[in-house]
C-alpha cells in the first residue's frame, strides 16, 4: 500500500518530506532502529553489523551537508545483514554505486566527503525531524511520496 493510501486510511499519522531515493528499492516499511550521528558515522557501522531483521535504520545527521553518513560499503553491510532500509537525515555518497544496490535508501542529499570516525553519537536515540517524533520501535512507511512515521504498525 502506498503512503498516500496509508495516509488516507490513517490521517492522524505524521509524515516527513524532502527525502530522495538513492538505491534500487524505492518502497519499504519496517520497525525503526535509531542512531544519532553528529557528522560521525562510527555507530552506523556498529549497528549495521548486526542482523537487521528487516528493520529500518533511521540515521539522524541533523540535516548536515558537511559529510556523508552512508556510502556503498555500509550499504553492502546492510544488505548482508538483512536490513530493510535506511533513512538518512543528512547525506550519502557513492550514489553511482548505491543506485544499483538492492536496498531502500532515502536521504536529503549527497556529499563526497566521508564522515568523522570518533565514536560520537547515540544508539536508540529519540529525536525530532521536521516536528515529527522519531523513536526506536516506531514504524516507517517509505515511498517517493513521503515517509510516514507511526508509533504502531499500520494495517494496509
Amino acid at each position: 500500500m502506498t503512503t498516500p493510501d496509508l495516509s488516507d486510511k490513517y490521517p492522524h499519522v505524521p509524515f516527513i518530506l524532502g527525502f530522495k531515493p538513492y538505491a534500487n528499492i524505492t518502497e519499504f516499511a519496517g520497525k525503526i532502529v535509531t542512531v544519532e550521528c553528529p557528522d560521525d558515522n562510527s555507530l552506523v557501522r556498529e549497528i549495521l553489523s548486526n542482523d537487521g531483521e528487516n528493520s529500518i535504520l533511521f540515521i539522524n545527521g541533523h540535516k548536515s551537508n558537511n559529510v556523508a553518513l552512508l556510502g556503498d560499503n555500509l550499504a553492502e553491510l546492510a544488505i548482508k545483514n538483512n536490513w530493510g532500509g535506511i533513512i538518512v537525515n543528512g547525506c550519502v555518497r557513492d550514489i553511482q554505486i548505491l543506485k544499483n544496490m538492492n536496498l531502500g535508501i532515502y536521504a536529503l542529499g549527497a556529499c563526497p566527503k566521508k564522515s568523522n570516525k570518533n565514536g560520537k553519537g547515540e544508539i536508540n536515540a529519540s529525536f525530532m525531524v521536521d516536528e515529527v517524533n522519531i523513536q526506536p520501535e516506531y514504524w516507517a512507511y517509505v515511498d517517493q511520496n513521503g515517509i510516514l512515521i507511526s508509533a504502531n504498525k499500520l494495517e494496509s
